[in-house]
């Protein structure tokens, strides 16, 4: 399988849209609209992680230092 953007897609209605995009072999990226907040969900397959990326500094953020931290490879890391 080619390592390629492979769909983006939006559904659903204002207030509860779904923005996925699938990539490489098995990944995804979605942001949902859920009740007000906004989830960000990473995955492979059907596995994988979400967060609340409704306010700064909390969920997320903290999600992004927290790989930060243990990944620091320049490579990996931008400011």
């Amino acid at each position: 399988m080619e390592n390629l953007i492979r769909e983006i897609s939006t559904k659903g209605e204002t207030g509860n849209r779904i923005h996925r995009v699938v990539f490489g072999p098995h990944y995804f990226v979605e942001i949902r609209e859920e009740g007000g907040k906004i989830k960000f969900i990473l995955g492979a397959t059907h596995h994988g992680f979400k967060a609340d990326a409704s306010e700064v500094g909390r969920g997320l953020e903290e999600v992004i230092n927290e790989v930060r931290e243990k990944h620091p490879h320049p490579n990996n890391l931008f400011d």
